[in-house]
């Protein structure tokens, strides 16, 4: 049941310059509907042979709704995408690793 809501973050280069004279970056989050899955055991510990200790895992409804994204945002903790995985019909399963909390992350309740 898709009943949690996530945001699918990016980021971008902008063309104007901090004060260092490098490009500033801005973030864009796209907000949708995800179910949260369990880790399974056999893809905890595959993920963990290269040092990777995956944490969260989401389905979306629709594979189209992702866009490469780098991060999803979820009850205000950010997690990077360790993988994607196109399940049944159109679904897809995206797994995360790393869950640092971010105070400036707003998802909708």
């Amino acid at each position: 049941m898709y009943d949690e809501k996530i945001a699918l973050r990016s980021y971008a280069t902008t063309d104007e310059k901090d004060e260092y004279g490098d490009y500033k970056q801005i973030t864009i989050d796209r907000t949708i509907w995800a179910e949260e899955l369990s880790i399974g055991m056999k893809e905890f510990y595959q993920a963990q042979a290269p040092g990777y200790k995956p944490e969260i895992k989401f389905k979306i409804e629709d594979y189209l709704d992702y866009k490469g994204e780098e991060e999803v945002v979820y009850k205000g903790i950010v997690y990077k995408i360790l993988r994607t995985y196109k399940s049944k019909g159109n679904s897809l399963e995206i797994t995360c690793y790393g869950g640092v909390h971010d105070e400036c992350a707003e998802v909708g309740d």
